[in-house]
């Protein structure tokens, strides 16, 4: 009977784990899917941002940063990122993958003050620099590599939590392809906009360290 309860408990315990982010990781999967629903070829053309500009130029173009297409894929990524650092801080606190539901909560409540914290502090920077139209264009473009990198962290996320738990090193792995996808997405945004870039290189380059690279580095010291 004693060695019953234990076991018992593990059980339990396993379980609300996974079941925990199951939830989580299916909201991540229905989001996406309700995305590609509602216009399936701009879907799989946004998939290609990484291989081809031709959908970053357009979209930028267009002013539908809150239309249903990009705030489920903007809400995808702000889950997914969440889910994501909390089993970072969890394991770098606790030494194992855990689940607790304050804890991710806080997270996303965390993260979601920071990305819009930023992205005040960018608007704010670009008006009193007059690079407003820089910060705007450029704002749209990362975006979108941002929106790709959140459906990538899904399945990081799931591999993760199923197939390697517990796994420091495939954790550091995860942290290293969102950090090198993320500095892709930067560089090529940053090549779209050479036009915009050359006329305010002094006040590019503080925007760049102050508001994207200095956030990088932080997060490599605390988690890698």
């Amino acid at each position: 009977m004693y060695n019953i309860l234990p076991n018992l408990a593990k059980m339990i315990r396993d379980y609300i784990l996974f079941d925990g982010f199951t939830i989580i990781i299916l909201i991540n999967i229905l989001l996406i899917t309700i995305a590609k629903s509602l216009n399936n070829s701009k879907f799989n053309y946004f998939l290609q941002i990484y291989l081809n500009n031709s959908f970053i130029k357009f979209n930028s173009n267009e002013n539908n940063y809150l239309s249903s297409f990009n705030s489920l894929l903007n809400t995808n990524f702000i889950i997914s990122s969440s889910l994501f650092i909390s089993i970072l801080y969890f394991y770098n606190t606790f030494g194992n993958i855990g689940f607790e539901i304050f804890l991710y909560l806080k997270t996303l409540l965390y993260f979601i003050l920071f990305i819009y914290s930023k992205y005040l502090l960018e608007i704010v920077i670009g008006w009193s620099f007059k690079v407003d139209k820089f910060v705007t264009t450029f704002n749209k473009q990362r975006n979108s590599f941002n929106k790709l990198i959140g459906i990538i962290i899904i399945l990081l996320n799931s591999l993760t939590i199923y197939t390697f738990p517990n796994s420091l090193a495939f954790l550091k792995i995860s942290t290293i392809i969102i950090v090198i996808l993320y500095i892709i997405g930067l560089y090529k945004a940053v090549r779209l906009n050479d036009n915009l870039v050359l006329p305010n290189m002094f006040y590019f380059i503080l925007y760049l360290c102050t508001l994207e690279i200095l956030p990088i580095l932080f997060i490599i010291n605390k988690i890698v």
